[in-house]
């Protein structure tokens, strides 16, 4: 499995060029490894966009929080900022097979890769209580990513969150 994360880097004109990195997810290092003297971390982040030029909203909608894990917004000095894509789906957690292919999600911002691993350990937590909820009858899949959502969202006091879904002009091109 890989932990795939996007890298999109500022451009002088504002707009953002999207990157891939096939294993930039796993522990969002490359907020540490990406500098202006090696801006692709090694061969960390494709060198080559996929999308070019596109607004800081439109490059939102290109997340899917089902397969990225995380995403890295590069400013023209290089100062990072890092997003945890937070997938509210729960069928893996119910043992079912992945049926929403345009999932909802959040993306949290986090301030270092420490705190991103917190954050997510505290998503999976949660992740598996409301599913434990459903498994037992209490809620039902809509009302437990609503629950979900509720609880991300007391959780990140202080934290930019976005909607991807409701940005407008969604076009996930990616």
């Amino acid at each position: 499995m890989a932990h795939r994360a996007l890298v999109i880097y500022e451009r002088p004109d504002g707009r953002y060029d999207v990157h891939t990195s096939r294993w930039g997810g796993l522990d969002c290092q490359l907020s540490r490894t990406i500098t202006p003297t090696d801006p692709y971390a090694g061969d960390a982040v494709d060198p080559v966009p996929r999308v070019v030029a596109r607004p800081f909203e439109d490059v939102l909608t290109m997340v899917d929080p089902a397969r990225h894990e995380a995403l890295y917004r590069v400013s023209a000095e290089y100062a990072i900022d890092i997003y945890l894509p937070l997938w509210l789906g729960l069928d893996h957690y119910l043992g079912a097979p992945l049926t929403d292919r345009d999932p909802p999600g959040l993306l949290v911002t986090v301030e270092h890769p420490g705190d991103a691993d917190a954050f997510r350990e505290w998503f999976r937590a949660a992740k598996d209580t409301v599913a434990e909820a459903v498994r037992g009858g209490y809620l039902d899949p809509v009302s437990a990513r609503d629950v979900l959502e509720d609880a991300v969202r007391q959780h990140s006091a202080g934290r930019d969150i976005v909607d991807p879904q409701a940005v407008v002009g969604e076009t996930n091109e990616y």
